[in-house]
């Protein structure tokens, strides 16, 4: 309406001061063009005023412009001002940011990930991935988040959409069907909305890699039931891993080399020489159940402190009371216990308990769960063994799901090798390349990540494993690094050997330092000719 007076209103004028006979200098009529009028209506409307022209007006075009000036200014100002109010309208710049977004994330030409969930394990993802060059699109119903996503110190332009991820309508302007789109991450807080997420993108993009977090049991199934790939529990995570460390410290150690690239030798060395010993757990909750579950299947003994007996069904031989009390610590038996694990919800309580049982047994193992990323300097300061931070667990899942599915693939092979395997594989690993310079990458054979070898393998040249791990112009050298797994379509080799044959398509998990040699094999053409011509030389000159 603004717009519709404005135009009316200055037409009419415009009109009027066509229509109306001026006079030139010379005292003969004239007609003012229509540029003519529009320009000067333009400047009176504005209350400019450049002066008459071409000339000076007589008294009907003065008449005329006395009656127009009113209506053109007042028209004027309550356009721009409609306009103004407009632009401050939260719902307006709300639509046209959604806009904005929808056309940046359409002429997305390279692999994306859609993350679901800007919070705390939403931001560590993203900060994660974005630090390994890997695009990310961001949706999250929190604003304020959203805000923060354009200020955070990231090595890439992020896009983030201030909306509620789980109606299909926003994931869809978010990218979800997008064809660059890799995979999706639903790690919101809430279990229902991330199931929400899970079920709209297998529907609506069914190729789609769904990765989700559930905190819930109820929700877990639900999640599995509608073929959701991967679904994280932060609490039985950590339950596995706290069963690991006491009773398979080789697999524990090679996990955390795997996925945070360190070497937490002299923990699990620690851990699990208390295997043997009592150990207690407080809190019951969903953490505890997951804990208490997961170290007496491997033969643990475990005491439980709750003060909430009514919220679930204590073991047999449990205490009713709070851990934050010496006295409670004492009849659990803290003077003599391996370990001492703090699961309950409460980041004080956690501390109370673990700082009480620090005073009474010096040696004890500590174990907290810490549920505030505001706390970290307490927890830091308190001088724990081990911290579990829910979002962490979630984050490092996540990730290893999103920029290495073959790891996960390598770590259900290994899980079923016993400790020992995995401890040779570890020194192997040593002996190669210095835990300061670790690292652990995936690799496609094809014309994206490999040309060289692709280009080679299409002109029915045979490459092997073994090529990948020599430097192509001196191969005598052994590299830093080694194979971990391959898999071609549903053949899949743990360590493979070096006579493995390359395909076109394959697959494979390297873990080690990755030097200039290891570029120039899958890059350049002339290098791996040099390397794979000098390998036939030295085959021919062997005996036999």
């Amino acid at each position: 309406m603004p717009l519709i007076i404005m135009i009316s209103v200055s037409s009419i004028s415009i009109l009027g001061m066509v229509l109306i006979p001026g006079v030139d200098a010379s005292g003969h009529p004239y007609h003012m063009t229509f540029f003519e009028a529009f320009y000067f209506v333009s400047f009176m409307s504005t209350t400019i005023g450049f002066g008459e022209i071409p000339y000076a007006f007589t008294v009907g075009q003065r008449f005329w412009v006395a009656l127009c000036i009113y209506p053109t200014v007042i028209a004027w100002l309550y356009t721009f001002g409609s306009i103004l109010t407009l632009m401050q309208d939260k719902a307006f710049r709300q639509t046209l940011y959604h806009t904005i977004y929808a056309r940046y994330v359409r002429n997305i030409r390279e692999p994306f990930y859609l993350v679901c969930g800007y919070g705390t394990s939403g931001r560590l993802l993203v900060h994660r991935l974005t630090h390994e060059n890997r695009q990310c699109v961001v949706i999250d119903v929190n604003e304020q988040f959203i805000s923060e996503l354009a200020i955070d110190d990231l090595h890439l332009f992020v896009p983030g959409l201030s909306a509620d991820a789980s109606e299909s309508e926003h994931l869809v302007r978010a990218g979800l069907k997008h064809p660059m789109c890799r995979a999706i991450a639903a790690i919101t807080d809430n279990d229902q909305v991330n199931l929400k997420i899970a079920i709209t993108s297998r529907l609506l993009h069914p190729d789609l890699i769904v990765v989700a977090r559930s905190e819930h049991r109820d929700v877990t199934a639900s999640m599995h039931a509608f073929g959701t790939h991967h679904v994280i529990d932060p609490f039985e995570a950590f339950a596995e891993d706290m069963a690991n460390l006491l009773v398979r410290p080789a697999h524990f150690r090679f996990q955390s080399l795997l996925a945070e690239r360190l070497d937490p030798v002299d923990l699990a060395a620690r851990a699990s020489s208390l295997r043997d010993s009592q150990w207690i757990l407080c809190g019951f909750g969903r953490l505890g159940q997951a804990i208490h579950k997961s170290l007496t299947a491997v033969g643990v003994k475990v005491v439980v402190i709750d003060a909430f007996p009514d919220k679930s069904a204590l073991p047999d031989g449990s205490i009713i009371a709070r851990g934050t009390q010496k006295e409670t610590l004492i009849q659990a038996g803290i003077m003599s216990a391996g370990g001492i694990i703090a699961a309950t919800s409460d980041d004080a309580d956690n501390l109370s308990i673990m700082m009480a049982a620090k005073q009474l047994n010096e040696r004890v193992f500590l174990v907290a769960r810490q549920e505030t990323r505001t706390d970290d300097a307490l927890f830091g300061a308190c001088g724990l063994d081990m911290i579990m931070q829910p979002n962490y667990v979630v984050v490092r899942k996540a990730h290893a799901w999103l920029s290495m599915p073959l790891l996960q693939d390598f770590s259900s092979d290994l899980s079923i090798v016993s400790d020992a395997v995995a401890e040779s594989i570890l020194k192997r690993i040593e002996a190669r390349v210095p835990v300061d310079e670790f690292e652990t990458w995936q690799l496609e054979i094809n014309d994206y990540e490999a040309p060289a070898i692709t280009e080679l393998l299409e002109k029915g040249r045979e490459i092997r494993i073994a090529d990948l791990l020599r430097d192509p112009w001196h191969p005598e050298k052994t590299q830093p690094y080694i194979a971990l797994f391959a898999r071609q379509d549903d053949s899949r080799w743990m360590l493979p050997g070096g006579s493995q044959p390359l395909q076109v398509g394959m697959k494979l998990l390297f873990c080690g330092h990755r030097t200039t040699a290891w570029r120039a094999a899958l890059y350049h053409k002339e290098a791996l000719n040099f390397a794979l011509e000098t390998e036939s030389l030295e085959e021919e000159r062997q005996p036999g």
